[in-house]
C-alpha cells in the first residue's frame, strides 16, 4: 500500500516540530540549533529509516554542559 506524499510531508513536519521542541526544553540548546538538529534528524529518518530495525538507537544527544569525549553509558 503507497502512503500519500502530503501523509508524509505532515508526518514529518509533527516529528520535526517535536524534536525542535525537546531539544530547545530539555538540553536547553539555542533555537538555530534545534532548527539545525531537527532538519537534520528528520532526513536521517527519510534517508535510513528503511535500513534500521524497529527499536534500534541511531542516535544519542547530550546536554551542552556534558564535556567531549564522555562515553554514552557515564552520561
Amino acid at each position: 500500500m503507497e502512503v500519500p506524499k502530503e501523509y508524509i510531508s505532515t508526518f514529518n513536519r509533527r516529528i520535526e516540530k517535536q524534536l525542535y521542541s525537546e531539544l530547545r526544553r530539555d538540553y536547553s540548546f539555542p533555537r538555530a540549533v534545534c532548527r539545525s538538529l531537527s532538519e537534520l534528524f528528520t532526513s536521517y529518518l527519510d534517508l535510513y529509516s528503511v535500513q534500521r530495525d524497529e527499536g534500534q538507537i541511531i542516535f544519542h544527544a547530550a546536554s551542552k554542559e556534558v564535556p567531549p569525549g564522555v562515553p554514552v553509558e557515564e552520561m
